[in-house]
Formats: C-alpha cells, sequence, structure tokens
C-alpha cells in the first residue's frame, strides 16, 4: 500500500520534516504536542493536554524514566526527555570546552537502560532528547561566549550512537542550533516581559520558519512562571502559537510555581475565569495540522511522482507501509 501525504504549503526543495507526528483522534489530521515544563505524571492529560518535557537525572532518575514513558504511552502522551543536568557548568572544563568525561557521568544511567526506552522512541512516546540548557548563552558565563556547537554536535551524535532513531536538540535558537551537527530541533522561549519582540506570534513564525529552513524541529515556549500577562492574554497567545505552521511541539515554563512571582502553568490553567476556560478549551483545536492531509489508497507510483510534478509547489511524499 502507499501512503500519499499532501502537505500544503511546502515546496520540494523544502520539504516537511520526515518525523512522525501523532494523528488527532478527533478530527483525523495531525496534531502538534501541548503541555508544559516538568508537569505531574496525575496531570498528563489536564484540560486534553498531550505533550510533556520532562527531566531526570541519575540511575534513579533513569528508573523513574522508564516509569514515565509506561504511564504517558497508556495515555498516548508524547514527551521530551531533559537527561542529565541542564546546567552547561556541569560539562564545561577550565577552558571552556565540554569534557566528555562529565558527559559520560551524566548520561551513563540512561545509557545502561537504552534497551527498554528504545520501544518508547520507536512508536513516538518519546518526541525528542533534551541536552543542555541555553548553550547559546550559559549561566554564569560572559555574554558573548557560547558552548562550542562542534563539541555539543559530538555529544548528540554520542547520544544518537545509543539511542539511534531520536531527536536530538538543545533550549538554544535556531540561529545558534543550525550550526550544531546532528541536531534535530530548536527551542525558542517567549517571556512577554523580557523578549526582544514585542510581538510573540512574529517571534515564534519567525524562529520556526528559521529551523525549518534548516531542517530542523522548532519547540515553541511560552513562559509562565516570569510572564507578567494574565491569563487570558496568556493562552490567548498560546492558542496562536500552536497555530503557526512550523511549530512542532508547543511547552511552558513550567507546571510547578517554585520561587517566581508570577502564576505557574498549572495555577493559570486553573483559572475559574470562564473566558480563560474558553481559550484554554480552544488549544486542542489549535494544534491540529489541517494543512497536513493524508490520504491512504492503492495509488501507483507512476501517480505520485505525476502529482509531485503537476502540483508543484505542493509537495508530495509517498512512501510504502
Amino acid at each position: 500500500m502507499v501512503a500519499l501525504t499532501i502537505v500544503m504549503g511546502c515546496t520540494l526543495d523544502n520539504p516537511p520534516p520526515e518525523e512522525p507526528i501523532k494523528e488527532s483522534a478527533e478530527k483525523g489530521y495531525s496534531s502538534i504536542p501541548w503541555g508544559a515544563m516538568y508537569t505531574p505524571n496525575e496531570y498528563l492529560t489536564y484540560k486534553g493536554m498531550t505533550g510533556h518535557i520532562k527531566y531526570y537525572r541519575g540511575t534513579k532518575g533513569a528508573q523513574q524514566l522508564l516509569n514515565d514513558l509506561q504511564v504517558a504511552q497508556d495515555h498516548n502522551v508524547t514527551l521530551i526527555l531533559t537527561l542529565g543536568r541542564v546546567d552547561p557548568k556541569t560539562y564545561l572544563d577550565g577552558n571552556r570546552n565540554i569534557d566528555m568525561n562529565s558527559v559520560l557521568a551524566e548520561l551513563t544511567p540512561f545509557f545502561d537502560v537504552v534497551d527498554s526506552i528504545r520501544p518508547f522512541i520507536n512508536d513516538g512516546t518519546v518526541w525528542g532528547i533534551r541536552f543542555m540548557d541555553e548553550p547559546h548563552n550559559p549561566k554564569g558565563y560572559p555574554h558573548d561566549f557560547q558552548v562550542d556547537t562542534q563539541q555539543l554536535g559530538e555529544v548528540f551524535s554520542l547520544i544518537k550512537s545509543h539511542f539511534k532513531n531520536v531527536r536530538v536538540g538543545s533550549t538554544s535558537p535556531a540561529l545558534y542550533m543550525m550550526d550544531v551537527p546532528h541536531a534535530d530541533f530548536a527551542c525558542g522561549q517567549y517571556n512577554h516581559a523580557h523578549s526582544p519582540s514585542n510581538d510573540p506570534v512574529q517571534f515564534f513564525r519567525e524562529e520556526a520558519a528559521l529551523a525549518h529552513q534548516h531542517r530542523l524541529g522548532y519547540v515553541a515556549s511560552l513562559n509562565a512562571n516570569t510572564n507578567t500577562v494574565g491569563n487570558y492574554e496568556f493562552f490567548h497567545t498560546y492558542n496562536q502559537i500552536c497555530s503557526i505552521e512550523h511549530v512542532d511541539f508547543v511547552t511552558s515554563w513550567q507546571w510547578p510555581h517554585g520561587h517566581h512571582l508570577h502564576p505557574s502553568f498549572e495555577s493559570r490553567l486553573n483559572d475559574p475565569s470562564p473566558h480563560v476556560q474558553a481559550q484554554i478549551a480552544q488549544i486542542p483545536d489549535s494544534c491540529i495540522c489541517a494543512k497536513d492531509l493524508t490520504v491512504r489508497t492503492l495509488i501507483p507510483l507512476w501517480v505520485t511522482i505525476f502529482l509531485q510534478v503537476l502540483i508543484c509547489p505542493v509537495y508530495v511524499n509517498s512512501s510504502h507501509e
């Protein structure tokens, strides 16, 4: 059987990413994951959420990861796994180079259980692996210092050598990640009070487009705990981000409140205002990729090739099941 996928707005020179994304049971269209960072298991599907970023470290963390993957799989939830400490200082030596021994010390507990993790990668429960936070602007170093992209690429190569077919990336923008060998996704963060743009939608649209130009997936994070806007504006913006063409995963830093002054994602999600709840209820529909129409039919390969020529710039991708 041939699977014929027609994706509007993509050209043959710039085809869509090949990574699979889960299907929306409601409408049969592809749907991008949405949720928050560090969400507890009991809330994975709360308010219709479908994707989260989790954090694990050490042998105990590896065992917790295996448990969490089973829970996520049971609830059809997609996870980005943060493995090892996120602070770049953990991995940089006195010359500000990545020390691979430090990398191995953090990642070996997960390499030891890789055979148990791979099935969750293969079935789509694991969307990707996140390693290191903001290597483009590491905390505690001069503002103009960046982690060497080639060295970070070596770490990504190491991760892939163990986990095989998995996306790997960092919480850094496309402009940095596009120079990192073996990188599969970039991540943008927006805070209404401290962002270079006054338009979050335009900010993410430009970032996501740049990522996809360089064959990178794109994770968009609308910060909650450090954001000055009210809950209605927050979720109105969140909805808009979900509908951006090249955004592949939408999240928010972060679920727990911690020591921050502004409401957490959990707190915002539980705002009793009917207007806020109406915005939240709209998010699953905003995440549906109506532009991605999958038609499965018995069409000969020559027809697929003919359509590629006929309807360009519409991108047609055929694959055999």
